[in-house]
């Protein structure tokens, strides 16, 4: 059944009359948490026999371990060392070490001196052999290494032989076990079926919301403000970012050269021009909002061939959009919904060759890393549950500049069940989330699944000319 789209005035309340955010409404992470959190991990090593889980984080690659301990490391590596029945053993460097000591639960923290930054004072530490000498680690020890990413078998490699942390670690594990006694156990977090944090609590629900919010009033703020002349870096000042740690950098982008980038931060030199493709996008952890299209104001600022193929685009797009949201629903496979948006987009060809195409996945789980994982891929088994993390990102494969369009919110898939509980951790966010429901529903007309809670005040807003944001796309 063809999807059809018309274009709309009207006034994004979500944004302009935003509902407030009540700080003290939003949970935070207890003892409690994190001890359940990694009995979990337990129960995968007895699964799987493993004496020991080492979970390593760095700067960039703090989410596994942030799950378990609430620390992500500012500077320096670290490692998790855990033991069903033993105290958990964190090893870290001279500024981790200090900052471990926000732990609430029961830790034995090891100062490392390799973990620390160059030239840092050099304390008398145990060496990493030693370290995993008194962590029972030895001969016949079977270990679960998590790192960042797993490998699943393919033509590259086989399954479980890469281990993605840093050589000299496993270098280290294999003077006391055999390498073939190493798994890259990192699907024990992120696999699509059973990774712990593939499959949301109600707390971090609402702490996701929170962030998807802020993003999303910001995105829209910066937008609402621009102007011709204006530079990359100038527009940015209107994300009015605080100190909520973030998991991409902004992404402010005008221009063909620049916007094809995809993810580049905003520079000094490039000024907003009439024409311009642009981007704007940010997140702080468990949310990215990302919006992308021309600036003009009106259609008439393209030529009429522009506008044709423009308009036949713009509108293919959204109709995926609308055909993603629609069929999100517990119990459809994620294969589902990548064949309803390949179809949408790939419905009808010129020349023998599909209009647009996919260009990455229709989709992605997210956390407080963007990018933990996707089932979003053609044939897909994995289904649609409650507690599922989601952001609606992809773009429609093209190579002119005026067919821009990237409309990018996160969601969560939730039961009655987690609703209910969301709701009772934080009214103010279930009122946010009613409020996205009803404005997709009955402004953007969307058919959209009870199941599916909006974290963004622009959820699956288009707009067809960044330079008058009072007219959106919507299904006609």
């Amino acid at each position: 059944m063809e999807i059809r789209v018309r274009e709309k005035k009207a006034t994004i309340d979500l944004v302009e009359n935003p509902i407030p955010i009540k700080y003290d409404e939003v949970p935070v992470y207890t003892k409690e948490d994190y001890e359940a959190r990694i009995n979990k991990v337990y129960d995968f090593s007895e699964e799987r026999g493993y004496s020991h889980v080492l979970v390593y984080g760095d700067r960039e690659h703090f989410s596994n371990v942030a799950y378990l301990t609430g620390i992500d490391p500012r500077f320096e590596e670290v490692l998790l060392i855990l033991e069903k029945g033993k105290t958990p053993r964190f090893v870290l460097g001279n500024e981790c070490y200090a900052y471990a000591d926000k732990i609430e639960f029961d830790v034995e923290t090891i100062l490392y001196n390799p973990f620390s930054l160059m030239g840092q004072p050099d304390y008398d530490t145990p060496t990493l052999l030693d370290i995993f000498k008194g962590s029972g680690i030895k001969e016949d020890s079977k270990i679960g290494l998590v790192g960042w990413k797993h490998y699943e078998s393919s033509n590259h490699t086989l399954e479980n032989s890469i281990l993605d942390v840093p050589s000299y670690i496993v270098e280290t594990l294999c003077q006391l076990v055999k390498r073939e006694n190493i798994d890259n156990a990192t699907d024990i977090f992120q696999d699509n079926d059973y990774g712990l944090r593939t499959t949301l609590s109600a707390k971090e629900i609402v702490n996701h919301e929170l962030n998807g919010t802020k993003a999303a009033r910001n995105v829209y703020n910066l937008l609402k403000n621009l102007k011709e002349g204006m530079t990359e870096i100038e527009a940015s000042g209107f994300l009015n970012i605080d100190g909520e740690p973030a998991c991409v950098h902004p992404m402010i982008n005008f221009g063909q050269t620049h916007t094809s980038y995809g993810i580049g931060s905003p520079t000094y030199h490039k000024k907003l021009e009439l024409g311009d493709s642009l981007c704007v996008g940010m997140a702080y952890r468990g949310s990215l909002v990302h919006k992308a299209g021309v600036y003009i104001n009106k259609p008439e600022d393209l030529t009429e061939e522009q506008r044709k193929i423009r308009e036949d685009f713009v509108h293919t797009y959204f109709a995926s959009i609308i055909a993603y949201y629609e069929n999100f629903k517990i119990g459809n496979t994620c294969g589902d919904i990548y064949d309803k948006v390949d179809r949408v987009l790939g419905d009808g060809e010129v020349g023998g060759i599909k209009k647009f195409g996919i260009a990455l996945n229709p989709g992605h789980l997210i956390h407080t890393d963007e990018w933990p994982n996707t089932p979003f891929n053609r044939g897909s088994k994995t289904v649609i549950r409650s507690g599922m993390g989601v952001q609606c990102d992809y773009t429609a494969t093209s190579k002119d500049p005026y067919l821009t369009i990237h409309v990018e919110d996160g969601f969560v898939i939730a039961d009655e069940r987690l609703r209910e509980e969301i709701k009772e951790l934080s009214p103010s966010c279930y009122e946010r989330i009613e409020a996205r429901q009803k404005f997709m529903r009955e402004v953007l007309n969307i058919n959209l699944p009870e199941e599916v809670l909006p974290l963004s005040d622009l959820p699956g807003v288009c707009f067809p000319y960044m330079a008058d944001l009072s007219t959106i796309l919507v299904k006609a």
